[in-house]
């Protein structure tokens, strides 16, 4: 609020001597742009001399993009859904960029949508036994056991090595198989004309694909490449959401959550080991925001126990699902003010486009519950007061461009309320929330629209760096793990800008 106050005074004493002279007038224009620079998220990043050189070179490469796009809107990838504008990306030099710079840590991912697409096509769907039925509705549900009560299957179950094999065209039969797990469509325009209509098929992507995630075997494998991915896309921590579901294995037998949690454990320490240089991830309990209290209860004594076996893993509690369908937070405060004290809440709030109802209000309740981060925040630009507390107690919005957009909140990225936290230095983070299911892969593809199209023209790498570093800054790592991420974050970032001005990187 200080360096806000100090703008309003400065440019009200610029706008009064602004008339006396010319030379008045441009000093007092450039006051008010050089006071706006200063207010923004980076403004006071420090870079020093070889950072500056970089942030020259990729100055050239992002004006030239934006130039391009401006002179040819088809092009303008910055204002383009991210299905049409993903070819466009994949070639863009901003892009190659951000996927060699060390992106730090994502904060806000759900693990049964964090991994590629392709992946899951090409090595879970190969896996020996994984079935597949038709529930009436004509959702596909994917599994590695037969349990027609919980499916809710009519049809009979199939398995998918047969159907490939008996299929005339194994490829065709795969890009279809895909069509199960990505919301991917050349024309989202007209395949999801209302939020209503990619709601239902992205909830029902995860009601298709999360049992088959539960199977021992594939649970192991599908979270190893969670973590490969993110490792080869440059970030080197992540706090996943997760509802903890109880694991089977090839025979049936089912085991206890304390054993997702101990497999989740295990699997960090083993890739930690074997990649040095990452920090690993925790996790966050995520359960569904509609189900009624009596079962959210019962989900809290579950938390409670699992908590309490691994407390700095296991760090905290959040509600997932369409926001606006959902529960409003205050109905819930009987259940959430059971959590116990050393557990913290994510909660995503403000995933809307209505102001003044239930959902956006959500970011009332998610700060009076004293919540560590906010998921989205989508709305809190239309809530002055809030915003200012979000600022003033330093609480992380966790930003999910492509999410925001794919899920029918904006369709230019440029209009994203993220545009007036970045002005405004709210601290935020870029995060990705469930690339997997809209053909991306990583954290790169969010920071593009974070540079391109939320940020101004004139920002680079001052930006860049004060988000990489706040992902860092903001993630829930004790304060001798956050010191041992900064030394590698610097050295990281380090080689990063000599590989630049090496020119390896353009």
């Amino acid at each position: 609020m200080r360096r806000l106050l100090m703008f309003v005074v400065l440019l009200t004493a610029q706008l009064q001597i602004q008339a006396q002279t010319a030379l008045s007038y441009e000093q007092a224009r450039q006051a008010v742009l050089t006071a706006e620079e200063e207010l923004m998220t980076g403004g006071h990043t420090h870079l020093n001399t070889e950072e500056e050189k970089v942030d020259d070179i990729f100055m050239e490469y992002k004006l030239g993009e934006l130039a391009q796009g401006f002179r040819n809107a088809e092009q303008n990838a910055a204002a383009l859904h991210f299905f049409k504008a993903k070819p466009l990306i994949d070639r863009s030099a901003i892009f190659r960029f951000l996927q060699k710079m060390p992106k730090g840590s994502v904060l806000h991912v759900h693990n049964t949508a964090s991994v590629s697409s392709k992946w899951v096509v090409d090595d879970l769907s190969y896996m020996p036994g994984l079935l597949r039925c038709t529930t009436a509705t004509g959702q596909s549900i994917l599994s590695f056991r037969r349990t027609p009560k919980e499916h809710k299957c009519q049809s009979q179950y199939v398995l998918v090595s047969d159907e490939r094999r008996n299929s005339l065209d194994r490829q065709v039969y795969d890009r279809n198989f895909e069509r199960l797990i990505n919301l991917y469509t050349p024309v989202p325009e007209l395949e999801y004309p209302t939020i209503t209509r990619v709601w239902d098929r992205f909830q029902g992507m995860f009601d298709g694909l999360s049992d088959a995630l539960i199977y021992l075997p594939a649970f192991r494998a599908y979270h190893w490449q969670m973590l490969e991915e993110l490792y080869n896309d440059n970030v080197m921590y992540t706090e996943i959401r997760t509802s903890f579901k109880t694991l089977y294995d090839a025979s049936g037998r089912t085991f206890p959550r304390e054993r997702t949690i101990h497999e989740l454990y295990a699997l960090n320490q083993k890739f930690m080991k074997l990649h040095p240089d990452f920090l690993g991830f925790k996790v966050i309990m995520a359960v569904y925001r509609g189900y009624e209290l009596d079962h959210l209860k019962d989900i809290v004594e579950v938390f409670k126990k699992l908590h309490q076996a691994l407390p700095h893993f296991l760090v905290g509690f959040d509600l997932v699902g369409q926001e606006d369908k959902g529960k409003p937070l205050y109905s819930l405060l009987p259940v959430l003010r059971d959590l116990p004290p050393t557990a913290r809440l994510f909660l995503h709030g403000g995933e809307t486009n209505w102001f003044g109802a239930s959902t956006d209000i959500n970011l009332l309740d998610a700060l009076l519950m004293n919540t560590t981060r906010i998921g989205h925040g989508y709305a809190l630009a239309k809530h002055p007061i809030l915003l200012n507390a979000v600022k003033s107690r330093r609480i992380a919005v966790e930003l999910s461009p492509i999410s925001n957009q794919v899920l029918h909140l904006v369709w230019d990225l440029r209009n994203h309320p993220g545009s007036q936290f970045f002005a405004l230095d709210v601290p935020v983070v870029i995060c990705n929330d469930d690339p997997g299911f809209w053909n991306a892969k990583g954290l790169s593809y969010d920071f593009y629209y974070a540079i391109m199209s939320l940020a101004p023209n004139n920002a680079g790498l001052r930006l860049l760096k004060t988000l990489v570093w706040n992902s860092v800054r903001y993630s829930t790592l004790t304060e001798e793990e956050q010191t041992r991420a900064f030394k590698i974050l610097e050295l990281s970032w380090s080689r990063f800008i000599d590989d630049v001005l090496e020119g390896s990187v353009f």
